[in-house]
């Protein structure tokens, strides 16, 4: 009898810090609508008001940066457009299962993803997915259940985050580009920012584009087909398309011919066009392997319209003028010393070295810059703006070493498109 009190202490000594943590995840005020992840549930919203019929583009940010939406309106005149992209880093599941329920009669859905494991696999990030979420979590609902584990492992951090800035009566404030406010009302990233290529070598090594018959994975290509025959029963149409890849990142042994090949004899569903039309110069790019400029936007929206007008047998001409490449910002012009990129080969293995300074004119870190760097403790980064710096998923690998960064930067580093993945590492100077 005696243990009766016991047991039932351990179970609230388990269960209160689980029900602090969701009152402070669910029940605070939502944090995160000025991010660029605050972004997510307007497009939810958006999706659900358009009556129809729509024309719906589902995938990551490639979808987010490389379609106008109004242009394509301009050339399909009975409907309107929802740009339903993201970030790869939520996952194709996550995007799909919140936009299913908006989809009704006579709209055309295209699935758009980036080619790598994240966007063609049953994987999401829980961190990213409750950020998005924040303020919306009825929206939880129209998320299948495997996909809670993600979710709710995430949440112990994401909750104390949301207290310490209920505490010290401040939100996240995001960098200059990867923002709410740089969408348009399409859900387009619309942003004079994004004038031209700025990677330093044109584009990101650390993140090769490998085209591979891995991919989707064999769960995933089920859930898609399942998805499909699902719009079909709604009278909507469900259709796949390449998204713009920069032609210096591809990598591998499969063509882009073989890669369709591959993915059509896998889907049940049309593939839109020709994949190599979707393999584009470095110079339609602004900042990632996925992601164009404004000018690199319009040739692959002409191009995307034009593979759809195909499929639905639509002979109209598509009055789309592409503007001139623009010249990438060469090598030299983005600093006048040569160590712009921070490579591999300069600290990895060093055991002794305790600091690091990175300055300004870093334009891109390898991963695993800092391998092996085992007395390693802190890394400062003098750059005030995130997006001036390209890191990959390994950046850290190697070393426990914290980053450093300026103190009014804090906030942007923290909900950066890349270096979120590494915010409980980044301190202020």
């Amino acid at each position: 009898m005696k243990r009766k009190p016991f047991l039932l202490l351990l179970c609230l000594a388990l269960l209160l810090p689980l029900l602090f943590m969701g009152i402070c995840a669910v029940g605070l005020p939502a944090k995160y609508d000025a991010t660029y992840m605050g972004e997510l549930k307007y497009k939810v919203r958006r999706l659900s008001s358009v009556g129809g019929p729509k024309i719906v583009l589902v995938g990551g940010s490639s979808a987010a940066f490389g379609t106008d939406s109004s242009l394509i309106e301009k050339e399909f005149p009975d409907y309107e457009v929802v740009n339903f992209g993201m970030y790869a880093a939520l996952g194709s599941r996550m995007m799909l299962d919140l936009a299913q329920r908006g989809i009704g009669e006579g709209d055309i859905v295209i699935f758009m993803p980036e080619i790598n494991e994240q966007t063609l696999s049953d994987f999401t990030d829980g961190a990213y997915a409750l950020q998005g979420l924040d303020g919306a979590w009825h929206l939880l609902g129209r998320i299948r259940p495997d996909l809670y584990p993600s979710v709710l492992g995430a949440m112990p951090a994401f909750a104390m985050e949301k207290l310490r800035c209920q505490l010290a009566k401040t939100v996240p404030d995001p960098g200059a580009l990867y923002r709410r406010d740089s969408f348009n009302e399409y859900g387009d990233v619309d942003s004079d920012m994004v004038s031209r290529n700025i990677m330093p070598e044109e584009y990101d090594p650390d993140l090769p584009v490998v085209m591979s018959d891995e991919l989707p994975t064999e769960e995933f290509a089920d859930y898609l087909n399942d998805y499909s025959r699902k719009l079909g029963k709604k009278g909507a149409s469900f259709y796949y398309h390449f998204c713009p890849v920069n032609e210096l990142a591809v990598a591998g042994d499969m063509s882009a011919l073989a890669f369709y090949a591959h993915l059509d004899a896998v889907l049940d569903f049309p593939l839109l066009g020709d994949p190599r039309e979707a393999v584009m110069e470095a110079g339609w790019f602004y900042d990632t392997n996925f992601h164009l400029n404004r000018a690199g936007k319009t040739a692959f929206t002409r191009q995307l319209v034009r593979d759809l007008k195909a499929a639905l047998g639509d002979t109209s001409l598509t009055e789309i003028d592409v503007p001139a490449m623009p010249r990438s910002l060469a090598f030299s012009q983005i600093s006048d010393k040569e160590d712009s990129v921070l490579r591999r080969s300069t600290y990895a293995g060093n055991t002794e070295i305790t600091q690091i300074t990175v300055p300004e004119t870093v334009r891109r870190i390898e991963d695993g810059a800092f391998d092996g760097c085992t007395s390693l403790e802190a890394i400062y980064l003098e750059a005030k703006e995130p997006s001036q710096i390209l890191v990959g998923r390994h950046l850290l690998d190697g070393t426990d070493a914290d980053l450093f960064v300026p103190e009014e930067s804090l906030s942007a580093y923290r909900t950066d498109y890349r270096f979120s993945q590494y915010a409980d590492r980044i301190r202020a100077r």
